[in-house]
Protein backbone atom coordinates (compact mmCIF):
# COMPACT_ATOMS: atom_id res chain seq x y z
CA UNK A 1 0.00 0.00 0.00
CA UNK A 2 1.23 3.32 -1.25
CA UNK A 3 1.29 5.94 1.89
CA UNK A 4 0.49 9.67 0.66
CA UNK A 5 2.34 12.05 3.29
CA UNK A 6 1.69 15.65 3.46
CA UNK A 7 4.11 18.45 4.36
CA UNK A 8 4.75 21.78 5.02
CA UNK A 9 7.75 23.74 3.36
CA UNK A 10 8.27 25.26 6.84
CA UNK A 11 8.20 29.07 5.07
CA UNK A 12 5.82 31.12 3.83
CA UNK A 13 7.06 31.41 0.25
CA UNK A 14 8.84 29.05 -2.16
CA UNK A 15 7.90 26.95 -5.22
CA UNK A 16 8.96 23.88 -6.25
CA UNK A 17 12.65 25.24 -7.69
CA UNK A 18 13.40 27.11 -4.62
CA UNK A 19 12.78 23.57 -2.60
CA UNK A 20 14.84 21.59 -5.07
CA UNK A 21 17.52 24.36 -4.35
CA UNK A 22 17.26 23.99 -0.76
CA UNK A 23 17.42 20.19 -0.98
CA UNK A 24 20.57 19.94 -3.79
CA UNK A 25 22.38 22.21 -0.85
CA UNK A 26 22.13 19.50 1.62
CA UNK A 27 23.65 17.26 -0.53
CA UNK A 28 20.00 15.33 -1.98
CA UNK A 29 20.05 14.55 -5.75
CA UNK A 30 17.28 17.20 -6.29
CA UNK A 31 13.47 18.29 -4.78
CA UNK A 32 12.22 15.16 -2.32
CA UNK A 33 8.65 15.60 -2.66
CA UNK A 34 6.41 14.50 -5.68
CA UNK A 35 3.68 17.81 -5.64
CA UNK A 36 4.08 21.15 -4.08
CA UNK A 37 1.12 23.25 -3.83
CA UNK A 38 1.77 26.94 -4.24
CA UNK A 39 0.27 29.53 -1.85
CA UNK A 40 1.68 32.66 -4.02
CA UNK A 41 4.01 34.00 -2.44
CA UNK A 42 6.94 32.89 -4.43
CA UNK A 43 9.51 34.73 -2.86
CA UNK A 44 9.40 36.80 0.59
CA UNK A 45 8.23 40.14 -1.55
CA UNK A 46 5.96 38.63 -4.68
CA UNK A 47 2.91 37.31 -4.09
CA UNK A 48 1.21 36.54 -7.34
CA UNK A 49 -2.55 35.32 -6.58
CA UNK A 50 -2.58 33.52 -9.85
CA UNK A 51 -0.27 30.80 -8.14
CA UNK A 52 -2.34 30.53 -5.33
CA UNK A 53 -3.27 26.32 -5.35
CA UNK A 54 -0.85 25.61 -7.91
CA UNK A 55 0.54 22.62 -8.15
CA UNK A 56 3.90 21.87 -9.40
CA UNK A 57 5.24 18.35 -9.95
CA UNK A 58 8.72 17.60 -8.38
CA UNK A 59 10.16 13.79 -8.29
CA UNK A 60 8.00 12.39 -11.68
CA UNK A 61 5.61 9.72 -10.89
CA UNK A 62 4.51 7.89 -14.15
CA UNK A 63 0.76 6.60 -14.09
CA UNK A 64 1.28 2.49 -12.97
CA UNK A 65 0.26 1.82 -9.32
CA UNK A 66 3.25 1.16 -7.88
CA UNK A 67 6.17 4.06 -7.05
CA UNK A 68 9.20 2.48 -8.46
CA UNK A 69 12.52 3.19 -7.56
CA UNK A 70 13.59 5.64 -9.69
CA UNK A 71 10.30 7.34 -8.71
CA UNK A 72 10.99 7.05 -4.91
CA UNK A 73 10.85 10.11 -2.93
CA UNK A 74 13.37 12.12 -0.40
CA UNK A 75 10.79 13.01 2.23
CA UNK A 76 10.55 11.01 5.03
CA UNK A 77 13.28 8.75 6.42
CA UNK A 78 12.79 5.31 6.29
CA UNK A 79 9.76 5.69 4.39
CA UNK A 80 10.21 6.82 1.07
CA UNK A 81 10.37 3.65 -0.57
CA UNK A 82 6.35 3.17 -1.25
CA UNK A 83 5.40 6.56 -0.48
CA UNK A 84 4.32 9.91 -1.88
CA UNK A 85 5.30 13.41 -0.68
CA UNK A 86 2.84 16.74 -0.92
CA UNK A 87 4.87 20.12 0.05
CA UNK A 88 2.00 22.74 0.65
CA UNK A 89 4.36 26.39 0.96
CA UNK A 90 3.33 27.60 4.48
CA UNK A 91 3.97 26.91 8.40
CA UNK A 92 2.45 24.57 10.26
CA UNK A 93 -1.27 24.59 9.30
CA UNK A 94 -1.66 28.02 7.78
CA UNK A 95 -2.63 27.43 4.39
CA UNK A 96 -4.48 28.90 2.23
CA UNK A 97 -8.21 27.37 1.32
CA UNK A 98 -6.90 27.26 -2.72
CA UNK A 99 -3.78 25.32 -0.92
CA UNK A 100 -6.12 22.72 0.51
CA UNK A 101 -8.61 22.52 -2.73
CA UNK A 102 -5.43 21.59 -4.24
CA UNK A 103 -4.28 19.19 -1.75
CA UNK A 104 -7.45 17.10 -2.02
CA UNK A 105 -7.53 16.83 -5.74
CA UNK A 106 -3.93 15.69 -5.82
CA UNK A 107 -4.76 13.38 -2.82
CA UNK A 108 -7.68 12.41 -4.96
CA UNK A 109 -6.07 11.58 -8.39
CA UNK A 110 -3.12 9.58 -5.97
CA UNK A 111 -5.83 7.22 -5.06
CA UNK A 112 -7.51 6.27 -7.83
CA UNK A 113 -4.00 5.81 -9.08
CA UNK A 114 -2.43 3.61 -6.37
CA UNK A 115 -5.69 2.28 -5.28
CA UNK A 116 -5.90 1.50 -1.47
CA UNK A 117 -3.59 4.60 -0.03
CA UNK A 118 -2.71 5.24 3.82
CA UNK A 119 -3.03 9.25 4.23
CA UNK A 120 -0.67 10.80 6.64
CA UNK A 121 1.30 13.89 7.98
CA UNK A 122 4.72 13.72 8.28
CA UNK A 123 4.79 14.38 12.12
CA UNK A 124 3.08 11.08 11.87
CA UNK A 125 5.88 9.92 10.80
CA UNK A 126 8.69 11.68 12.40
CA UNK A 127 8.53 12.67 16.16
CA UNK A 128 11.38 15.15 15.55
CA UNK A 129 8.46 17.52 12.93
CA UNK A 130 5.81 17.41 15.48
CA UNK A 131 4.25 20.76 13.61
CA UNK A 132 4.73 19.41 10.12
CA UNK A 133 2.24 19.71 7.79
CA UNK A 134 0.06 20.91 10.97
CA UNK A 135 -3.60 19.75 9.54
CA UNK A 136 -7.13 18.95 11.13
CA UNK A 137 -6.57 15.37 9.65
CA UNK A 138 -10.41 14.68 10.24
CA UNK A 139 -11.72 17.78 8.81
CA UNK A 140 -9.35 17.40 5.97
CA UNK A 141 -10.48 13.68 5.57
CA UNK A 142 -14.07 15.06 5.83
CA UNK A 143 -13.52 17.28 2.79
CA UNK A 144 -11.90 14.52 0.72
CA UNK A 145 -15.14 12.56 1.17
CA UNK A 146 -17.44 15.29 0.36
CA UNK A 147 -14.88 16.34 -2.99
CA UNK A 148 -14.90 12.54 -4.23
CA UNK A 149 -18.50 12.43 -3.92
CA UNK A 150 -18.81 15.26 -5.67
CA UNK A 151 -15.94 14.73 -8.20
CA UNK A 152 -17.92 11.33 -8.78
CA UNK A 153 -21.51 13.11 -8.86
CA UNK A 154 -22.89 10.76 -6.30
Amino acid sequence: MVTIVLHCSDSHFGNAALIAKWHLARGWQGIGYHYVILNGWLSAKSYHPCYNGHIETGRALNNDSLVSPFERGAHVKGHNAHSVGICLIGRSGVFTDEQLNAALSVVYHLERQFGEVRLVQHSELDGNKPDCAGLNMARFQANLRCYKRLTEGR
